[in-house]
């Protein structure tokens, strides 16, 4: 759980798998255009998709796909890199007509948020790296008769492309960080995908600590108690990432990293990031910083501009075969769902030195 300045809503994003991304923010994320048939390719491959077989639909099946389209989606060992874990389907029988995407998300969060939970046995992070997501009949499977729909989990960036899931979720640490010398690209003042750190960007991660090693009674630990060891600890991190603790003042990078919320640490997650980043002159929000901070930087005084919607996002996978993704989503979430916020400006970060005092508020 990130702290942050202020007041931002946070909480798990339920999105459908296949086709939905809402808000973050102003800025609306794009979602895959409809797929209307699959492109022309030579007659062979045409047969061999159309004679794929639907992927198991029961709890524990991991799917992956490499087309754009996901037309070659097949169940694969969860060990294997994968996009999708299913918990199982519903039935979604009391639908008299096809859902629009807003309805879409709504039986999502109502329906397969209860499910997932369930499956990882209540061990679900709703603050994690993990999302609850769902894959839903085409409109010519519906037509068909077709009304269940997949309930699982995936993982996604900010911009809606899906990340690759190794192992079983339930057997993993599900906490939200990122391997050091990530960096998250500057979006406005907030931060978007992973991008080089050659280019402008607003964080750059410097490592992860695993709070369980400091805290081993398996209590939960107070935030003031984790700001406490956190920040010598993400102090020791960056300065041996970047040089020195006068490397980063000269550079005017600020140290700051994230906190455990209580029910991330009951379900078993237990990891943050430690991080560096510029703030602008009023701490509303990040500087763009060019280069990374084991070298030569550069740091904007002034916010950057809103990115647009970016690349597109990674196609969902068809629940049998032949899902169709709807166009963009422009509304907010609907009642029963919420929309992830963007990353907030740090609220613990290290002084500069010579400055005195601690981390305190920003």
């Amino acid at each position: 759980m990130r702290r942050i300045v202020i007041g931002v809503l946070v909480g798990a994003v339920t999105m459908l798998g296949v086709t939905l991304l809402d808000r973050f923010a102003d800025t609306s994320v794009p979602v895959l255009s409809t797929l209307a048939t699959l492109p022309d390719p030579a007659a062979a491959e045409a047969r061999r998709l159309a004679d794929l077989p639907p992927p198991p639909a029961e709890a524990g099946i991991c799917l992956n796909w490499t087309r754009a389209d996901a037309a070659d989606t097949v169940a694969v060992p969860c060990a294997q890199p994968h996009r999708f874990e299913q918990a199982g389907s519903v039935q979604v029988t009391d639908q008299a007509t096809l859902p629009d995407d807003r309805t879409w998300r709504q039986l999502v969060g109502e329906r397969c948020t209860p499910m997932v939970t369930a499956y990882l046995g209540d061990k679900f992070d709703q603050d994690g790296k993990f999302r609850v997501g769902a894959l839903k009949p085409s409109q010519a499977r519906w037509a068909e008769g077709e009304r269940s729909m997949r309930c699982g989990l995936q993982t996604n960036t900010k911009s809606g492309s899906f990340l690759p899931i190794t192992g079983k979720v339930a057997d993993q640490d599900q906490s939200k960080v990122e391997a050091a010398g990530t960096c998250l690209a500057i979006d406005g003042r907030t931060v978007g995908d992973p991008v080089p750190c050659t280019g402008p960007h607003a964080v750059e991660t410097v490592g992860v600590v695993d709070l369980a090693e400091q805290f081993t009674d398996g209590k939960y630990p107070a935030v003031d108690d984790q700001d406490k060891f956190l920040q010598a600890r993400c102090g020791e991190i960056a300065a041996q990432y970047a040089g020195s603790a006068d490397a980063i003042a000269q550079k005017k990078l600020t140290v700051y990293w994230d906190n455990v919320a209580e029910q991330s640490w009951q379900v078993g997650s237990h990891k943050v990031n430690c991080n560096l980043a510029a703030l602008l002159p009023d701490r509303s929000g990040f500087a763009p910083v060019t280069g990374s901070a084991k070298g030569p930087v550069t740091v904007a005084g002034t916010p950057a501009p809103p990115t647009g919607p970016g690349a597109p996002p990674s196609p969902g996978a068809p629940a049998d075969g032949s899902t169709t993704p709807t166009g963009p989503v422009d509304d907010a979430p609907p009642a029963g769902t919420t929309a992830e916020p963007p990353v907030p400006i740090p609220t613990q970060v290290l002084p500069l030195p010579g400055t005195g005092g601690g981390g305190g508020n920003t």
